[in-house]
């Protein structure tokens, strides 16, 4: 989705541009500072439904996959699997039940009153036989358990810090059975609770339930389970209402020979996604990278589910999009206690926070994709299961910044209140040309985040906002770019000097903006907030998910040639600069500050009058092709 938009800043006029983050699932104020709930959009292309049938054991932990639930294991209801709503769960991946259906959108039967909401079905199970190493019948003798673990969202921390929006007391996550005999039979049930509720009573902040299955009439070859949740929302202004009380279900498990003290798996697994190598950015154009912006110490978050230590090996790999083998590090064997015992994960910096060498090598403005793999394997002996053994992140360098990782946890919102702005910060390697914004919205209730709103480029003074050397014309979201990322072409691409430039939004009147906010990311320490005369350092704990893109790519979405370069001279100069190129070309001289101070056709410029140092000569010639040149302006 891309759209032309015209530069229509006026410094006389201008209303400087604005922010707002407000607290909508707390029911109270911080200041200026609001955060909502956020929608998400589910991978649909493996949606099916396949009329399979299971046997025991039945494992699902949701940790080597995303989007749709495996559609041979369940049925799923508008339930997504993702690795970002959690917070601490027992191995990465959960199964997150919330207000939304499959394509983000707020259920037609939302209201403020309790609704029924998401399910996630299993496919048929039989607990009639089991099959290895014999064809044995089943029955309530067998002592067959059903155990799964749950979390509220919400997550164990301060109001800044959360992820989702935990359940109202109103809300509730329920478990039944099915049988032929009599259909669905409600067997368990959570109200609305908070994370920090079951923290303080459990040590964790999830809770494990294990229930026996002691009816014969579930001793069936058709036998299904099946999470479903009852959902509400609160009185908040339509365009502040998005998705809300989810609730993370985790290691659901089936089986027979269980018992009541069946709480306990010897696994080791990862708890976390996999991290990016850069310092600062989860993408970013290749022209822009140093070595500067590698992290050499990464953070692993590793759990022992078992009540005993045990010895673990710890690796991860480099490689490129081939496949190719570019970096190997090998953390060795170490201990890990029990997270039921010790109530940490791994400690040994080996495996928690390994270091490394490596960088990337990269040619400017090319696309490049890298994979980093991750893997934990028990020392001895056999875990309880592998696919929570390994994690991957793809390191992308394209032609945009971006401090989050593609997923909306929460959202912010934009609204104009007086004396209140917010900016967010990306820097500059290199010089280089803003020629789009990506942003993602967040569905809302009855689609009511249509609103207008503006963007506007600020320049860099002590690291902090100075003023808004670019502004769009008027912008409405589109109506199929809610919940991804939609590309805002600018109409004249906007010339930047190395170093730091700032990002930000302006509405006008009472509207409402809800946009995503990455609650697994952090770049606080690079959004700056205004409350009075003087800019602050944001609180809110994630990343707006504004990303600046560069280059003429990313405004036609299409690498072009390289043109012929165009000879500038003299350079340095004291006054007459002369340009060799074919007639009808655009020049445009830039200061330092990104500021434009002189545009021309002409092949000749007198500069005698404009002060001595450093200038950006940008031409364009009938093409739309761009060079940039430094001109030195001495006495």
């Amino acid at each position: 989705m891309k759209r032309k938009l015209k530069n229509r800043f006026d410094q006389n006029k201008a209303i400087l541009c604005m922010l707002v983050l407000v607290f909508c699932c707390t029911g109270s104020a911080f200041s200026q500072l609001i955060l909502c709930p956020a929608s998400r959009q589910i991978d649909q292309s493996n949606l099916t439904k396949v009329a399979t049938y299971n046997l025991l054991p039945f494992i699902d932990d949701f940790s080597d996959y995303e989007g749709l639930p495996n559609q041979s294991k369940w049925l799923s209801g508008g339930v997504v699997i993702n690795p970002n709503y959690q917070f601490n769960p027992p191995t990465i991946g959960v199964a997150t039940l919330d207000a939304t259906d499959y394509y983000g959108k707020l259920y037609s039967q939302t209201t403020g009153s309790p609704f029924a909401a998401d399910t996630l079905t299993s496919q048929p199970i039989r607990l009639d036989s089991v099959f290895s190493p014999l064809i044995l019948a089943l029955s309530a003798k067998d002592s067959v358990y059903l155990s799964f673990f749950f979390q509220p969202a919400g997550g164990g921390a301060n109001p800044w810090e959360t992820i989702g929006t935990q359940p109202s007391m109103a809300d509730s996550l329920i478990l039944e059975f099915y049988s032929p005999a009599d259909g669905w039979n409600w067997i368990w049930a959570s109200g609305g609770l908070s994370s920090d509720s079951l923290y303080a009573k459990y040590g964790t902040y999830y809770q494990y339930v294990l229930i026996p299955i002691t009816d014969e009439k579930y001793f069936t070859k058709d036998f299904q389970f099946r999470f479903r949740n009852i959902a509400s929302l609160n009185n908040s202004p339509q365009n502040y209402i998005s998705n809300c009380d989810e609730w993370n279900v985790d290691y659901v498990y089936l089986n027979k020979n269980r018992h009541c003290g069946d709480t306990v798996f010897k696994d080791i697994a990862f708890v976390e996604p996999a991290p990016s190598m850069l310092k600062r950015y989860q993408s970013m154009p290749s022209q822009h990278f140093a070595q500067e912006e590698m992290a050499d110490t990464l953070s692993m978050k590793i759990v022992n589910l078992y009540n005993e230590a045990l010895s673990s090996t710890y690796k991860f790999q480099v490689k490129n999009e081939e496949g190719l083998l570019l970096y190997s590090y090998d953390g060795g064997f170490e201990n890990i206690l029990p997270y039921s015992e010790a109530n940490q994960y791994q400690t040994a910096p080996t495996h928690a926070r390994p270091t490394h060498v490596f960088t990337f090598d990269l040619v400017a403005n090319r696309r490049y994709a890298f994979d980093i793999v991750h893997t934990i394997k028990q020392g001895v002996g056999q875990d309880n299961l592998s696919a929570n053994d390994t994690v991957k992140f793809r390191q992308v360098f394209d032609n945009y910044f971006a401090y989050d990782d593609g997923t909306a946890e929460n959202g912010v919102g934009v609204e104009p209140i007086s004396g209140s702005h917010l900016a967010i910060a990306y820097t500059l390697n290199a010089i280089d040309t803003l020629s789009a914004v990506d942003i993602y919205f967040n569905r809302s209730l009855n689609d009511a985040n249509f609103k207008p709103f503006y963007i506007c480029i600020w320049n860099s003074e002590n690291n902090l906002p100075k003023e808004i050397i670019y502004k769009t014309e008027r912008l409405t979201p589109e109506s199929d770019s809610l919940n991804q990322f939609v590309r805002y072409v600018l109409e004249q691409a906007v010339l930047l000097p190395k170093g730091k430039f700032f990002v930000s939004l302006q509405t006008k009147g009472n509207d409402y903006l809800n946009i995503g906010f990455d609650r697994n990311t952090n770049s606080a320490e690079y959004t700056f907030t205004k409350t009075t005369s003087d800019w602050q350092q944001s609180f809110l704990k994630g990343s707006v998910m504004l990303r600046p893109c560069f280059g003429s790519a990313a405004a036609v979405g299409l690498d072009t040639p390289k043109q012929k370069q165009v000879r500038v001279y003299p350079n340095p100069t004291n006054g007459k600069l002369i340009t060799d190129d074919a007639s009808g070309s655009v020049k445009r001289l830039f200061d330092t500050n990104g500021r434009l101070v002189l545009e021309t056709r002409d092949n000749q410029m007198d500069l005698s009058g404009f002060d001595c140092g450093i200038y950006i000569l940008q031409i364009i010639n009938r093409n739309g092709e761009t060079q940039h040149t430094k001109i030195i302006k001495t006495k």
